[in-house]
């Protein structure tokens, strides 16, 4: 009689490992897209929250960041995945992670539907940025170019403050 043969399997602390480590990059990223949908871009602080595109928003104008993102959330199709269809993707997550056996095509599925959500908002973000810098004159994109370079050097756009009377 042959035996049965035996799939080899990850030992289970590694398993558990692989699903926190996978959670918590996951929450980092719903966090970080919850705040930029739900205030209307990223946190002002923190350097660890920097992206590539940072410096770029950051030179804006408040106002113009505000109207940026409300175009982008405008730019998103429906079942780009508002607050709740986020929710509904990190429930299943954690279903999916807490399950035994583990469904590794299950989590991939998931990861693909919220990757395809953030390149959506990115596009989106994209297209907004690009089409506000287009219309914009030679003096004041000139202008934006030093304040993108002043937000490279020191992290944030210094505003203009109203002068005290």
């Amino acid at each position: 009689m042959d035996k049965p043969a035996k799939t080899s399997r990850a030992p289970r602390w590694m398993r558990i490992a692989f699903g926190v480590s996978l959670a918590l990059n996951l929450a980092i990223v719903g966090i970080l897209v919850g705040t930029f949908a739900r205030f209307g871009g990223p946190p002002s602080g923190g350097h660890g929250m920097v992206s590539y595109a940072m410096p770029y928003v950051r030179a804006l104008p408040r106002d113009v960041q505000r109207e940026m993102f409300r175009a982008v959330r405008n730019q998103l199709p429906d079942n780009s995945g508002g607050r709740q269809a986020r929710r509904v993707l990190y429930a299943e997550m954690i279903e999916a992670l807490k399950a035994d056996p583990f469904d590794a095509a299950r989590v991939q599925t998931i990861l693909e539907q919220q990757n395809d959500t953030a390149i959506a908002l990115q596009t989106a973000a994209h297209r907004a940025w690009l089409e506000r810098v287009g219309a914009m004159s030679l003096e004041d994109r000139s202008a934006y170019a030093d304040a993108v370079s002043e937000v490279m050097r020191h992290g944030k756009a210094k505003r203009e403050k109203p002068a005290r009377e």
